[in-house]
């Protein structure tokens, strides 16, 4: 057999006779971040023949034997798998020695590199590396106009317990472009700003500003949604559920102003969808942050009843008084938070109206409702609101309809938060009539109603 017809059936033996050229370890993260995935697409292959030759070369001839190329390349993989160096201490010393040796600014600028992408407080290997960074550093030449050294202090970048809360601090408390403030930390690429230890920044700023209260929030709330990339994908996916908590659990106890309400669900509901349909995008903040989650479902269920009567209200003008007292009635339960989850079914032309009103108002959470059919007695000003009241499904009817009360085991009770893109009806009138408890309101229904409820879920307002 030839040689190259044994290479060719043994590609193993081709990769370690080539010079791999690695993989550019940035470029591929910042792609991969911008979709919402990981970087663990990245070539793992030829990585791993880079890192299987190099080992070879120094296991027989030493650090030295290495070509620029190779001993820069391993510094940019020092970190990365399969064959991590930093995971064998002898062949980590090694290269480390031989960047020191060498004294080449390009390796050095990549070993740095290696530590700010794979950045990790918890891992042994960042922590080892970090600690053989600071005698490296220590022993650079001094050069002119060099930033690295005042970054490094400035940030205690080599400090991995300490550098992602100081580059948290630095962004929270200033109002400087933040773009700014991560090249003057040192995360002046793409892939340093979405490597590791921009993470771990970001994940630091979300755990400082969620334990603020109130109004403290406001201005540090408004730089993490800067910061988490504005209105495109979140630039740190792993960080969702520390991003939602920072967003929400502050206002477990206040309201904030509507424009900044605004700002954080449409933020939220535009990473994650409506926590009432997307239930498993919104699952990590909940096991995460029950708190977070709750502020929000409470915000949106709010935004629904309110909506609901206020939509109403403006075709309800033969019987204002009926439509003011199931107001009164609804409004007790929503302000007690005893009213779980709420949604909107409107018929077209409340639909119509809600939408002008999203657009209006630059508000998103008023475009979340469902779609009426008219039919079976409703027409286009009909609506329905569905509320979730303990194990009780309740659907209140506009205009003369009939409340309609089903149980948890009730038959053909009807789903809540059904919405489709497309403007389609979502529900037909009868599935939310014909309850097998309803009632009008006529003269009492106040008190037969809570009664029910009461008796149920043994609440009231």
């Amino acid at each position: 057999m030839t040689r190259l017809a044994s290479l060719l059936e043994h590609p193993d033996r081709l990769l370690e006779a080539l010079s791999v050229r690695a993989p550019e370890l940035t470029l591929l993260p910042r792609a991969v971040a911008k979709i919402g995935g990981t970087a663990g697409a990245i070539n793992l292959e030829a990585t791993a023949a880079l890192q299987k030759r190099v080992a070879g070369i120094m296991a027989d001839e030493g650090a030295g034997a290495l070509s620029k190329r190779d001993l820069k390349q391993s510094c940019q993989t020092f970190l990365h798998p399969p064959h991590a160096p930093v995971g064998t201490p002898s062949l980590a010393q090694a290269l480390c020695d031989e960047v020191d040796r060498r004294q080449r600014r390009s390796t050095r600028l990549a070993l740095l590199d290696a530590y700010l992408d794979g950045f990790d407080e918890q891992d042994e290997g960042v922590a080892w590396l970090a600690k053989r960074l600071t005698v490296t550093a220590n022993a650079w030449p001094p050069r002119d106009n060099d930033p690295w050294p005042s970054r490094i202090q400035s940030y205690d970048l080599l400090n991995p317990s300490a550098a992602p809360q100081r580059l948290a601090t630095a962004i929270l408390q200033s109002d400087r472009d933040i773009r700014v403030v991560l090249d003057e930390a040192g995360l002046n690429t793409e892939g340093r700003r979405l490597g590791g230890l921009g993470l771990a920044g970001f994940t630091a700023a979300c755990q400082s500003v969620r334990k603020l209260e109130a109004s403290a929030a406001l201005g540090p709330q408004r730089r993490l949604v800067s910061w988490s990339g504005e209105s495109g994908p979140l630039l740190y996916p792993k960080a969702w559920p520390q991003f939602a908590g920072a967003l929400f659990e502050p206002w477990r106890t206040n309201e904030p102003p509507r424009e900044h309400k605004t700002l954080i669900i449409d933020r939220a509901v535009a990473l994650a969808g409506d926590p009432r349909i997307n239930r498993s995008r919104w699952r990590p903040v909940e096991e995460a942050s029950g708190e977070a989650y709750a502020v929000i479902l409470r915000w949106l269920t709010q935004a629904s009843v309110r909506q609901f009567f206020d939509i109403v209200s403006e075709t309800m003008t033969d019987r204002p008084d009926m439509w003011a007292e199931r107001r009164k009635f609804w409004t007790k339960y929503l302000d007690a938070e005893m009213i779980d989850a709420a949604w909107v079914a409107f018929g077209s032309d409340g639909a119509a109206r809600a939408d002008r009103a999203a657009a209006r108002s630059n508000d998103k959470s008023l475009s979340m409702f469902g779609r009426l059919r008219s039919g079976a007695g409703r027409s286009s000003q009909h609506a329905a609101l569905i509320m979730k009241i303990g194990d009780l499904t309740i659907a209140e009817w506009s205009h003369n309809g009939k409340f309609n009360i089903w149980g948890r085991n009730d038959k053909d009770h009807p789903d809540r938060f059904r919405r489709n893109t497309l403007g389609l009806p979502d529900y037909d009138p009868s599935e939310l009539m014909n309850a097998p408890v309803s009632g009008s309101h006529m003269s009492g229904w106040q008190y037969k109603l809570e009664r029910i409820i009461h008796n149920q879920t043994g609440r009231r307002p």
